[in-house]
């Protein structure tokens, strides 16, 4: 497990990508974190972790609707000012209940 830090917040992650898109790089993923724009050296930071129920899937939905995060990665001893590419969920059911594990995916890029 590696540790992330967003807004005073500690994830435990179960998957962690650091990268930096740049003006030479296409493709689909590139024109969503820029806008369409070809701008070079934007940092990203993509991870995934789990929560079990509804009450935590709520609080985790919500804090990722924010527009600015700032990101301390413990590896870099570094923080960084970031905002939300995307978020998304996943889990088994029709609807989230109390025992329900549910994996979020975020981006988020500088």
């Amino acid at each position: 497990m590696k540790e992330l830090v967003i807004n005073d917040v500690v994830f435990d992650v179960k998957y962690l990508t650091t990268s930096t898109v740049n003006k030479e790089e296409v493709g689909l993923e590139k024109r969503i974190i820029n806008n369409g724009k070809m701008t070079k050296g934007r940092d990203q930071v993509k991870f995934s972790f789990s929560i079990l129920g509804k009450q935590d899937y709520h609080l985790f939905t919500s804090f990722f609707e924010n527009t600015h995060y700032t990101v301390f990665l413990p590896e870099t001893n570094k923080p960084f000012i970031a905002h939300s590419v995307s978020h998304s969920t996943f889990y088994q059911g029709a609807e989230v209940a109390d025992n329900t594990e549910v994996v979020f995916k975020v981006t988020l890029t500088k």
